[in-house]
């Protein structure tokens, strides 16, 4: 089950490996798809960092290295209220959307779990299980 906080929801994809990252026309930006159907949809400005953003010298990775993450599983992934999002994945890699405009839209989602977006500056949670709600 999704975990809510204040102000943040715990994203239920701990342990799930990268199976694909592509490049999408319709949104111009990114999917990186996830073992069992899992999905996280990133246009918009995004960070890519060998370790965490915050952390002295990090080092920031372009949007084409996303392709490091194929194989690697999701450690920790943590949704916030506001819109930003942080994934972090078994390589080290964290991915980061802390650039919250209006050209900026995300949405990750787990079927049969739930569905969590951000647009227009809110961060919506959709929960899809019976159990959650």
């Amino acid at each position: 089950m999704v975990e809510e906080f204040e102000d943040r929801w715990i994203l239920r994809l701990r342990g799930i490996p990268v199976v694909a990252v592509s490049q999408t026309m319709e949104r111009q930006g990114t999917v990186v798809t996830l073992s069992g159907g899992a999905e996280l949809a990133l246009a918009g400005p995004s960070l890519l960092t060998d370790g965490p953003a915050t952390a002295p010298g990090a080092v920031p990775l372009p949007a084409e290295d996303l392709s490091k993450l194929l194989g690697a599983s999701v450690v920790s992934a943590v949704a916030f209220k506001s819109g930003l999002l942080r994934v972090v994945f078994s390589t080290g890699h964290h991915l980061n959307v802390r650039e919250v405009g209006p050209e900026t839209v995300v949405q990750v989602r787990n079927p049969g779990d739930f569905e969590w977006s951000y647009r227009g500056g809110v961060g919506v949670m959709k929960r899809l299980d019976s159990t959650s709600r």
